[in-house]
């Protein structure tokens, strides 16, 4: 009888190495800190969204995701992943930068759809800024995290 032995030992061997491998595949990927600051034209930037992409040309988009920030009154910002958890994945990251004012001159808070402005809103930024593939700016997020000022 040795068919039944060997799939008692298949079978052993299955109950001990699969939870094993799937509690390494289920583990989240550590988080890390990124702060800085936003300045244009040598002032802090209020309210300045502040997105981090995956740089596709150096890491796995599908495995880092993205991460954001908003500036405060002195222009600083940490970066937290869309589900709230504060920091993002070590890797290479292009850097966008979002920073609209109403027609007043008043900038538009973060979670404000533009449509929903009244007179709309203008971007104080250049273009190339605002969008990943055309932003000059990268940062290189370390494990342990790091910061970087951006004087845009």
């Amino acid at each position: 009888m040795p068919m039944p032995r060997l799939f008692h030992r298949f079978l052993l061997a299955a109950l001990v190495l699969v939870p094993t491998f799937v509690a390494g595949c289920g583990g989240k990927a550590p988080q890390y800190p990124v702060t800085g600051t936003v300045k244009f034209q040598g002032k802090a930037l209020v309210g300045c969204k502040v997105i981090l992409f995956p740089d596709v040309e150096t890491v796995d988009a599908e495995k880092h995701g993205f991460g954001f920030g908003v500036t405060d009154a002195e222009g600083k910002f940490e970066v937290q992943h869309p589900q709230g958890e504060k920091g993002i994945r070590s890797g290479r990251y292009k850097v966008a930068f979002m920073y609209w004012v109403d027609s007043k001159g008043n900038p538009v808070p973060f979670d404000t759809k533009p449509s929903e402005v009244p007179g709309g809103v203008k971007s104080l930024l250049d273009k190339k800024y605002e969008s990943p593939s055309s932003s000059p700016e990268t940062i290189d997020v370390p494990k342990g995290g790091t910061s970087k000022d951006f004087n845009l």
